[in-house]
């Protein structure tokens, strides 16, 4: 699809704000209430630059992460190799990968399921990460929420981050389609590297879904799951509404 390509460079700069270790024990908890505290071996599906599995691995977790960016998962090696945590990472599609191995848990966070636009590639997702799960595992995934989307309506943002010499400047324009429940967003990174010199611009394009409580509960259902609960997401309560941009899903095999 071309996306985390060029991208995939500033990627870890753009988020560097972005609280992975709060969201890693958010799920942490998650995983405590629904599954146990001695379930600890962990899929995560779509794992990106690895940050989320760092926080995962040095807090007793036996992880695995995939993605189908090779960019991203070199990255997440090499962040990885300074650890010495014991990751596993490999480049692979989330609607079709195959590892021969079984987890407690599979994680999709940040969005991986809403990038899935179709309902071919959702239920491919869940089938697939249903076949990697223990009996009784969880698949935790977040997820854009459609009355939430609906509601507040996608907007230009802008953001501008520097480092080290190197200058990010990104804006966001997105477009939404109710007619396939999409948003198409242009994300405009204009690169200032004072190292080089470098004056750059990269341009690429992401279409993201948003979903509804009663198609994801149905995919769900048709992927084998036998139980879902629907969070707001970073709560513990069934509080979703049309405040609430994410929601998060725990589906039980």
């Amino acid at each position: 699809m071309g996306i985390f390509r060029e991208y995939s460079k500033y990627y870890n700069l753009l988020y560097k704000d972005k609280d992975y270790e709060k969201e890693a024990g958010y799920v942490d908890h998650l995983i405590k209430r629904y599954v146990g505290r001695n379930k600890k071996n962990l899929l995560n599906i779509g794992c990106g630059t690895g940050q989320h599995d760092r926080w995962f691995a040095d807090n007793g977790y036996k992880v695995v992460g995939i993605d189908r960016s090779p960019e991203m998962i070199k990255i997440a090696k090499k962040m990885a190799a300074s650890d010495n945590n014991g990751i596993e990472f490999y480049i692979s599609d989330a609607t079709d990968f195959k590892l021969n191995r079984k987890f407690d848990i599979a994680v999709a966070l940040f969005h991986v399921m809403s990038y899935q636009t179709t309902n071919k590639s959702v239920l491919c997702l869940l089938k697939n990460a249903y076949e990697h799960l223990n009996k009784s595992g969880l698949l935790i995934f977040d997820f854009w929420y459609g009355p939430g989307v609906l509601a507040q309506r996608p907007s230009v943002r802008t953001k501008s981050v520097s480092e080290d010499g190197i200058q990010v400047a990104r804006t966001a324009i997105p477009k939404i389609n109710v007619k396939n429940d999409t948003v198409d967003i242009e994300f405009r990174l204009a690169i200032d590297d004072k190292r080089r010199p470098l004056n750059q611009m990269i341009v690429e394009r992401h279409q993201m879904r948003y979903f509804f409580l009663p198609e994801l509960e149905l995919m769900s259902e048709d992927a084998g799951f036998k139980k879902t609960v629907f969070l707001k997401w970073m709560s513990y309560k069934n509080d979703l509404d049309e405040k609430a941009w994410s929601g998060i899903a725990i589906a039980q095999k």
